[in-house]
C-alpha cells in the first residue's frame, strides 16, 4: 500500500512526464485504495469487537460450571480409584478416564457412606442445599448393586457425546446430523450428561451433587438399584471442553 502512495507521489513530482488524463486516473486509483483500506479497517474492527463479545460470553458460560460442579483446582480427582471388580479394568472399549468413571460410580453405589466421607464432606459447602441433601442421602442410604460396562450402551453414549461435542450441544435430544442425515441410536433407560470435567471423580461428583437440577434426576439415576449396566463415553466439547454421557440399562 505504501509503495503505491510512493509511486503516486513520484509521479506527481514529475507531472511533465505524464498526461493530465493519466494523472487523474492515478489519483482516482489512489482515492479508491484509500476507501478500500478504510473499509477493511472498519470490517476488521467490527470482527475484533464481535470476537471479544463472543469470548466474553463463552468465559461467562464457562465460569458458571463452578455453580454446577466442583472446581478443577479442588480435584484430587487425578488419582485412579480401582473398585473390587476386574470387569471394568478388562473392558476393551473404555479409556482410562472412562474406566475411572465406572469405578467411582460403583464406589458411590456400593459404599455410599465411605464415598461421602472421602470425597464429598471434605469439600462440603454447607450453604449449598444440593451439597447438604447429597450428604444426607449418602450417609443414610443402603449400598446398592454395582454396575458394569455394556457395549450397546457405550455405543449409544459415544455417538451422543461425540456429536454433542462437535456441535456444542447440551442436552439429551438425539439430533439429526445435517451432513449424513443420520441420528444416534438411543439404547438406554436412564441417561446422564456431564459437562466441563474429564476425570472420573469430577464427573461423578457433578452428577451426584446435581446443582441447579431441582428433580435431582442425575443423582437418582446414578444411585438407583434399578440399573445393572451402563455405557460411558467422554469426548471433547466445543463449549465446555469436555462432555461425558452415561447411558444406563
Amino acid at each position: 500500500m505504501r509503495i503505491l502512495f510512493f509511486i503516486a507521489n513520484i509521479m506527481l513530482m514529475f507531472t511533465h512526464c505524464v498526461s493530465r488524463q493519466e494523472l487523474a486516473s492515478i489519483q482516482q486509483q489512489v482515492a479508491e485504495i484509500k476507501d478500500e483500506n478504510y473499509s477493511v479497517k472498519t470490517e476488521t474492527k467490527g470482527y475484533i469487537d464481535s470476537q471479544k463479545i463472543l469470548k466474553d460470553t463463552l468465559n461467562k458460560l464457562k465460569s458458571n460450571i463452578s455453580r454446577v460442579s466442583y472446581k478443577k483446582k479442588t480435584e484430587v480427582f487425578q488419582q485412579h480409584f480401582i473398585s473390587d471388580s476386574m470387569k471394568i479394568e478388562r473392558c476393551s472399549f473404555a479409556t482410562r478416564d472412562e474406566k475411572d468413571t465406572y469405578h467411582y460410580l460403583n464406589y458411590a453405589r456400593t459404599k455410599p457412606r465411605e464415598f461421602c466421607e472421602k470425597f464429598v464432606i471434605p469439600y462440603w459447602d454447607k450453604k449449598n442445599s444440593y451439597h447438604n441433601s447429597l450428604v444426607k442421602t449418602m450417609m443414610k442410604m443402603e449400598p446398592v448393586n454395582p454396575i458394569f460396562p455394556d457395549f450397546q450402551c457405550y455405543q449409544s453414549a459415544w455417538c451422543h457425546a461425540l456429536r454433542s461435542g462437535k456441535t456444542g450441544y447440551t442436552g439429551h435430544a438425539r439430533n439429526i446430523d445435517p451432513k449424513t442425515r443420520s441420528k444416534c441410536n438411543s439404547h438406554f433407560m436412564g441417561e446422564c450428561c456431564s459437562y466441563g470435567h474429564e476425570t472420573g471423580l469430577g464427573i461423578i461428583l457433578q452428577l451426584l451433587i446435581d446443582d441447579g437440577v431441582p428433580s435431582l434426576g442425575h443423582r437418582k439415576i446414578c444411585l438407583s438399584p434399578g440399573y445393572s449396566v451402563v455405557g460411558i463415553s467422554i469426548q471433547p466439547h466445543s463449549v465446555w471442553d469436555y462432555n461425558c454421557v452415561l447411558d444406563f440399562m
